[in-house]
């Protein structure tokens, strides 16, 4: 017991000091944001969920203490409570007497979507609690990156000398900031919870089988809810900001589908490692090759492209 409860401490704190929140202002360490759930994952998946969540509620704690309570419960509601959720769920569907592993692929799918969506009310959910009035609160957002684009611009930017030029590039920037933001934050929370099962895997801590990455799948209906929050998003307003979220959430989803197709296509040939290395780092590098994985991932949910013949 001590040394679960030493374990969660270390873990929360390492969280904790990833995330920012305890030293807001570094811009330098802002990057290692993307990587902190990742101990409170490899507790959770390693440990037990339950000493993940005490992970998360000694970070959250420590948060509090040295920056306040929203920042506090932001950490909580966007880390700690996944981490805790998701390795709970995946133990009970993975480590199950009757599990069946063809549908391994499915359920780390359903658990994928179910998360995107949670993560995109609580992010619509924290900004209506901020200001209920849409309109107010991108008017205080538009401030906010207005101030943020001086601060950081250098002397002469053409942009800041033409006042139209500077407010339609604020128009822009403060229009997508909480649809990425959200994206940001999915791209986190899947690839953390991806590698701390692997580490628990690797060091020999997890209690059942990790899901093969080349049968993830999402559930049906997805593209049906792909097509109307892409059309949804469009919309002025929460709700459109809600959709948008869970649009670009999906489409990650979908990429990794794609991604999930290649690997399995390339299964036995001949520099299998460098083909999936460089597609990885294709999509970090340039982008574009996103968007074709994409499009591979619809592919696939409706042509089911795994299970075709070579």
């Amino acid at each position: 017991m001590v040394q679960i409860i030493l374990l969660a401490g270390l873990a929360g704190f390492a969280s904790a000091l990833l995330s920012g929140m305890l030293t807001p202002g570094v811009v330098s360490l802002a990057f290692l944001f993307l990587v902190a759930p990742l101990p409170l994952f490899i507790t959770s998946f390693g440990w037990h969920a339950l000493a993940g969540a005490l992970a998360g509620l000694f970070g959250a704690i420590l948060i509090d203490l040295a920056t306040g309570n929203r920042a506090a419960m932001a950490f909580a509601t966007l880390f700690a409570l996944p981490a805790f959720v998701i390795p709970a769920a995946a133990e009970r569907a993975f480590a199950a007497p009757d599990r069946d592993i063809r549908r391994d692929g499915i359920v780390t799918g359903q658990l994928a979507l179910v998360m995107t969506g949670y993560l995109a009310m609580v992010i619509v959910g924290s900004s209506l609690w901020i200001e209920p009035d849409y309109a107010r609160f991108m008017s205080h957002l538009r401030e906010f990156v207005a101030d943020g684009l001086r601060v950081m611009s250098v002397p002469g930017n053409p942009a800041l000398a033409d006042p139209a030029t500077f407010n339609r590039v604020v128009e822009l920037m403060a229009s997508i900031m909480l649809p990425f933001s959200g994206l940001i934050i999915i791209v986190t929370l899947v690839m953390s919870a991806a590698f701390g099962a692997m580490v628990a895997e690797r060091s020999g801590r997890l209690i059942y089988g990790k899901p093969a990455f080349n049968g993830f799948r999402l559930p049906g209906g997805s593209l049906i809810l792909f097509g109307a929050t892409l059309l949804v998003g469009m919309w002025d307003g929460y709700t459109g900001v809600f959709a948008a979220i869970l649009a670009l959430g999906l489409g990650f989803l979908l990429m990794l589908q794609g991604l999930a197709v290649l690997h399995m296509r390339l299964a036995g040939q001949n520099g299998r490692g460098l083909l999936l290395a460089a597609a990885w780092g294709s999509i970090f590098i340039f982008g574009l090759p996103a968007l074709l994985l994409v499009g591979v991932g619809i592919a696939d949910h409706l042509l089911d492209l795994r299970n075709r013949k070579r």
